[in-house]
């Protein structure tokens, strides 16, 4: 008996052995598999965050240049806008010169302006034009203002300029002139 209590305990002794590394290895193996486990969570969180930013990106750019076609059309339309309104102003001004030139008023305007351009010159030659349009007043501008008057070959839409050869000037009062400088402005 002494034999099979050796065995006995032998067994015994020997299954508490295997079974502590056995415990172990399966401990070892669990803490593994945990680390494993935590580190693909992280890798997998990291890889989302990663294609979340990318998503994110992408649609701020798809954004991005919606607004900016967006804006772009609106200036488009804002442009168009304004160069429509422009040329309707445009046209009803020279509607309203071409009134305006029927106007006692307007023949007023030309003396004026022809006595400024004498006044300018002093005692200098000058040579004062007038449109071809104002040809039927050259004698009453004429007599009014005492000087001698020619009839441009250019249309300059009304108004007069004038000519100071000996210093080199020339005195706009044109209105093509006027309105040229206004469009800049609108």
């Amino acid at each position: 008996m002494q034999i099979k209590e050796k065995l006995e305990g032998f067994e015994k002794f020997t299954i508490e052995v295997a079974e502590g590394e056995s415990a172990a290895l399966i401990e070892e193996y669990q803490k593994s598999c945990e680390k494993e486990l935590e580190e693909f969570r992280r890798n997998r969180q990291t890889e989302m965050e990663h294609k979340f930013l990318m998503e994110e990106t992408k649609i701020r750019r798809e954004v991005n240049r919606k607004v900016s076609a967006e804006v772009i059309r609106q200036k488009r339309i804002l442009d168009d806008c304004k160069r429509e309104w422009r040329e309707k102003l445009l046209a009803q001004v020279q509607v309203l010169l071409k009134e305006y030139q029927g106007t006692e008023g307007y023949q007023d305007y030309l003396i004026a302006k022809i006595h400024m351009a004498k006044e300018v010159a002093g005692k200098e030659s000058v040579t004062i034009y007038i449109n071809p349009s104002d040809a039927d007043k050259k004698e009453y501008l004429e007599e009014k203002t005492n000087a001698e008057l020619t009839v441009s070959s250019i249309d300059f839409g009304g108004g007069i300029r004038a000519v100071i050869r000996s210093r080199n000037i020339l005195i706009d009062e044109s209105f093509v002139t006027k309105l040229e400088q206004e469009e800049t402005y609108l």
